[in-house]
């Protein structure tokens, strides 16, 4: 599986989501530095060593690290990785050695939100300042420094406008990420809302973030329903099983998918992807690095979520959104890059 969510999340065409400053309110968090130890605005994590607790070893957690690592680094402070490896015991025993290692800061990808709240109560407890990217609740936003992260339900929505312009007739379907999953309920909420006639999805269909099940859904919805005009698909690692599976047929269906990875980038350019709400794990490493930064250094502090910017790449533009790989434009640009406004 080549992405998260999230794995991760605008209107007919070309939208961009609109990136504004994100609006500022009092530190969420009781511990802070105190008075007369806050560190320079130029380097606000020299003398830190800053870790962040992987979710896995699947391209989107990488790139998330990458951007994390040259970030802390370029702040001045010293990056430390826990990769939990898709397992919820490991992800506990990780907060727990990040807290022994005596950390400075961590930033915490959770398995699933049901893990959020323990971990960072045991970090709050410890002390130890944290950012949390996916796992937002209002009611943790007193442990914790703030949270990063698309809003699902936006990009499923920005899927849906895609899908309605692309294909505004005949009958669709969706082919999911894990159910379960908030990010999944996310997306699909958001698409179903702005596709407005749900009569016309026929078949909502487990892919379970994985190519291979993705194909074999395919072949079963096109067996059942060979006029399908339109698929919405959670990431591109599964649109491109979906692809495959339709054959000489892709051509002649929307194909309407997330995330922005490198690996959609062909397929979009041929059209066979006709259209993908990208976004950047490599990004969103570099905001939850800042927003330790922006603590340390006693800057005012953005609002409890900061939105990760997201945009639509089509095949006449198939990298307009922020690119996954952890270029230096790509890092400096985001250490200055707004939180993103949330859809209405």
């Amino acid at each position: 599986m080549t992405i998260r969510r999230r794995l991760a999340a605008v209107s007919a065409a070309t939208f961009l989501t609109v990136l504004a400053a994100c609006s500022t309110a009092t530190p969420t968090t009781t511990h802070g530095p105190s008075e007369g130890q806050k560190t320079s605005p130029d380097a606000p994590l020299h003398g830190k060593t800053i870790a962040y607790i992987q979710t896995g070893s699947i391209p989107y957690y990488e790139y998330t690290k990458q951007g994390f690592e040259k970030a802390v680094t370029l702040l001045g402070g010293t990056p430390k990785t826990f990769n939990s490896n898709l397992d919820a015991s490991a992800e506990v025993a990780n907060v727990q050695n990040a807290i022994t290692s005596k950390v400075d800061g961590v930033v915490l990808e959770p398995l699933s939100n049901a893990t959020v709240k323990s971990d960072l109560s045991a970090l709050d407890q410890a002390g130890i300042p944290t950012v949390v990217l996916y796992g937002y609740d209002p009611s943790l936003e007193k442990d914790a420094v703030g949270f990063q992260g698309t809003r699902y339900q936006d990009t499923g929505a920005a899927a849906g406008e895609q899908l309605k312009a692309l294909a505004p007739n005949g009958q669709v379907a969706i082919i999911t990420g894990t159910p379960g999953r908030a990010d999944v309920d996310g997306f699909t909420t958001g698409f179903r809302q702005t596709l407005g006639a749900d009569s016309r999805i026929v078949e909502t269909l487990n892919g379970n973030y994985d190519r291979q099940t993705a194909i074999k859904a395919t072949q079963d919805l096109i067996t059942k329903y060979p006029q399908i005009s339109g698929i919405f698909v959670h990431n591109e690692d599964m649109a491109i099983g979906v692809i495959q599976a339709l054959g000489t047929r892709a051509n002649q269906v929307a194909i309407v998918t997330q995330n922005g990875s490198p690996d959609g980038v062909d397929y979009l350019r041929k059209g066979l992807i006709k259209a993908s709400i990208g976004w950047s794990p490599t990004q969103e490493g570099v905001l939850s690095a800042r927003r330790l930064g922006d603590y340390f250094s006693g800057a005012p502090a953005a609002a409890p979520l900061c939105l990760t910017p997201f945009a639509v790449d089509t095949p006449a533009e198939p990298t307009k959104s922020v690119r996954w790989e952890p270029t230096d434009d790509v890092i400096a640009n985001s250490l200055k890059t707004p939180c993103a406004t949330p859809r209405p």
